[in-house]
């Protein structure tokens, strides 16, 4: 996923799961495996130009890891897809549509790992937060970019998860696990706000988080959090959605909404901070909700 400073964001999905085949927005897509370091997949992508979302299709490629490269192989609606490199350098190239390099950039956390184990389920995931810039359909690009790998037991699940990145390099995210679709009862939650000012990470402990959506299309979204030190709210208005659905061995929507914060405010020992001093954000939320049964 990438970011870009003026509101413009590019996702590229690559997904793979247990079983022969699944169905991604009504295109029936294999599953094979082709070799040791190959493997059939599902992909996926959007464009949010700036004022309308291009639609990048599904793809069944075949995904390969060139390990002596460090490079990752595919290909997305006949274009290319190389992406190579390592931690905090690399690169990716789709087709004639996007040339965009990652480096290192001033985030007071730029990788990390977390986990989440449910008995008998479970899964893990690690991000890297880096800065991105290139050229994206001939145009300039600038912004950040942001590398995630999930791996997990588990069936299809409810969920939301946002991140935002502002002017001045702080980010605020959130991650919950919920119990259905439209249920306000989290099985885990997790708030984090990185304060790139005083150089501050605030982990909230324990939150008490709510999630409020408002309208339909697009809706905007309140999110809330406090623990015994910190108090945080964020409203964000969605200017661009993409909804993804999958079909087998249950079913999961998963919609991508591209957001801004209208409103933002983090107090704690006494101190508050808002986009005054943060300035603009731009960034994403996820809403997802799935069935064992398709």
């Amino acid at each position: 996923m990438f970011f870009g400073r003026d509101g413009r964001q590019l996702m590229l999905l690559i997904f793979r799961k247990y079983g022969k085949s699944m169905v991604l927005n009504g295109e029936r897509v294999s599953l094979r495996n082709v070799g040791r370091c190959a493997c059939q997949v599902a992909m996926t992508g959007w464009f949010y130009d700036g004022e309308k979302m291009r639609d990048l299709g599904v793809t069944n490629p075949v995904a390969t890891a060139i390990l002596d490269e460090t490079m990752l192989v595919s290909e997305l609606s006949g274009m290319k897809m190389v992406l190579e490199g390592g931690f905090p350098v690399y690169s990716l190239k789709l087709g004639d549509m996007a040339e965009l390099n990652m480096t290192e950039a001033s985030f007071l956390e730029s990788k990390c790992a977390h986990g989440v184990l449910l008995p008998p389920f479970g899964a893990g995931w690690v991000d890297v937060f880096l800065k991105a810039d290139g050229t994206v359909l001939g145009e300039r690009f600038e912004g950040t970019g942001h590398l995630q790998k999930v791996i997990g037991i588990m069936p299809y699940g409810s969920f939301h998860w946002s991140r935002i990145v502002f002017d001045d390099n702080s980010v605020f995210s959130m991650f919950c696990l919920k119990t259905g679709k439209d249920s306000k009862r989290y099985l885990h939650a997790s708030v984090n706000f990185y304060d790139r000012g005083p150089g501050r990470i605030t982990r909230f402990r324990d939150p008490k988080l709510k999630m409020t959506r408002i309208g339909l299309a697009p809706p905007t979204w309140v999110i809330e959090s406090r623990d015994e030190d910190n108090d945080l709210r964020i409203v964000l208005e969605s200017y661009a959605d993409k909804n993804l659905s999958m079909l087998g061995g249950g079913s999961q929507t998963y919609i991508e909404y591209a957001v801004y914060p209208r409103e933002f405010s983090f107090k704690t020992r006494g101190q508050e901070t808002t986009l005054d001093k943060l300035g603009k954000g731009v960034g994403t939320l996820e809403d997802a909700y799935g069935s064992p049964i398709s």
